[in-house]
């Protein structure tokens, strides 16, 4: 299914919390570990975005626990691209107290 790729890249992401896709990097990478602590998720995001060439998509990862978009590019070649619009909610502060 569209986006299934993209989806388990993201949930490769999660679970290595790390922003950089693949680690240890592969030999030859330009790559500057001396920073690799700024790579790292702090915690498990409610929402992810992650831009690419794949098909564009908003899924559900990880049990229903994070969401992944895929906005795709704004613009290709000389022709436009495409691009996600997010309606955020906030929880009220007692729903997140008693989470």
């Amino acid at each position: 299914p569209p986006g299934s790729r993209l989806a388990r890249i993201a949930e490769h992401l999660l679970h290595q919390r790390s922003y950089y896709p693949l680690f240890p990097p592969a030999k030859g990478a330009c790559l500057d570990l001396a920073r690799y602590k700024e790579w790292e998720m702090p915690c498990r995001p409610d929402i992810l975005i992650v831009p690419s060439r794949l098909a564009t998509f908003a899924k559900e990862v990880m049990g229903g626990s994070t969401i992944v978009v895929n906005p795709g590019e704004l613009t290709k070649g000389t022709t436009g691209g495409t691009y996600a619009v997010m309606d955020v909610h906030p929880m009220e502060r007692e729903g997140l107290e008693k989470a």
